[in-house]
């Protein structure tokens, strides 16, 4: 977008926080600009904003009812709080997130905190001079699967992947996923659909992810009763009637448990990493398979 549109984007924002002190917008402590449009950039692809705040009881509670309910940003109502429903703002809401980009050299500017007037803040903002050569940072521990998804793979977990890589450990494709309809056979099973409906809302993303990786890992050749999903088996005719067997297929999200990768996939199939599970917006996986150097772990 031009930088124009950014600098308006900010503006509004600022607007905000100096004149609503209602919840949630009243917790924010401290907001930063930092990325391209930190650095002067003409045309942004987006405004990335770190935000520290107060957590309050009440948006605790918010934030533990949303991951229950599966919803993929625990934050929406602070983020609509300062953005109302414009897209082009990129918040990072958690500390240890901000700790990380500063220690790998990320520079923040400090553009409002609590106690600062909008004139004060708004002065910040228009000093940071335009810059036509500046573009996206280096982005470090890098391979083509992970371009455009990169900010949704934290640094470390980039590293690893990239490591385990290049001792032919494993394997790294990108992929698209599909939803599946409404009548999807997936959940023909009763026992099969009590379980992703108590664990999911009907409009959750991660519900949504689920049966996207579901589905595609059925075309595979995989098999439902070998599937783990987000961290449990599936309750399949065969495993409720006694049937025990070693996971071979892996969906996840988030991260959770990537550790584990070069040791379970050896033994396995696939481990499918949904990125970034949005309600609307196209789904995104990446495929880790066994490498050529992959050891199969002795039993």
């Amino acid at each position: 977008m031009k930088r124009a549109r950014a600098v308006e984007l900010v503006e509004r924002m600022l607007g905000r926080l100096d004149a609503d002190q209602t919840w949630p917008i009243g917790l924010v402590q401290q907001v930063w600009v930092f990325g391209s449009f930190a650095r002067g950039a003409c045309e942004p692809h987006d405004v990335d904003v770190a935000v520290r705040f107060e957590r309050d009881e009440q948006m605790r509670q918010a934030v533990v009812e949303a991951i229950l309910s599966g919803r993929a940003n625990p934050y929406a109502p602070l983020r609509h709080a300062l953005a109302g429903t414009s897209r082009g703002l990129h918040f990072q809401f958690e500390d240890h997130a901000r700790e990380r980009l500063r220690v790998e050299g990320t520079a923040m500017l400090s553009l409002w905190q609590r106690g600062d007037t909008l004139a004060q803040a708004l002065t910040v903002l228009h000093s940071i001079p335009e810059d036509p050569v500046a573009g996206r940072a280096e982005r470090h521990d890098m391979i083509d699967a992970f371009t455009g998804l990169d900010r949704y793979i934290p640094r470390p977990v980039r590293a690893e992947l990239i490591a385990w890589r290049q001792r032919g450990l494993v394997d790294i494709a990108r992929i698209p996923l599909s939803d599946v309809p409404q009548d999807t056979d997936l959940l023909a099973d009763p026992h099969l659909r009590w379980a992703v409906d108590r664990r999911w809302n009907d409009d959750s993303p991660l519900r949504r992810a689920a049966l996207a990786g579901l589905s595609h890992l059925l075309v595979l050749g995989a098999d439902l009763d070998d599937v783990d999903l987000a961290g449990q088996r599936l309750p399949t005719l065969r495993r409720l009637a006694g049937h025990r067997s070693d996971a071979r297929w892996w969906i996840n999200w988030k991260w959770r448990g990537y550790s584990g990768i070069p040791h379970r996939v050896p033994r396995g199939k696939a481990w499918l990493e949904v990125v970034q599970p949005t309600r609307t917006r196209p789904l995104t996986a990446l495929m880790i398979r066994p490498g050529p150097h992959a050891v199969t772990p002795r039993k």
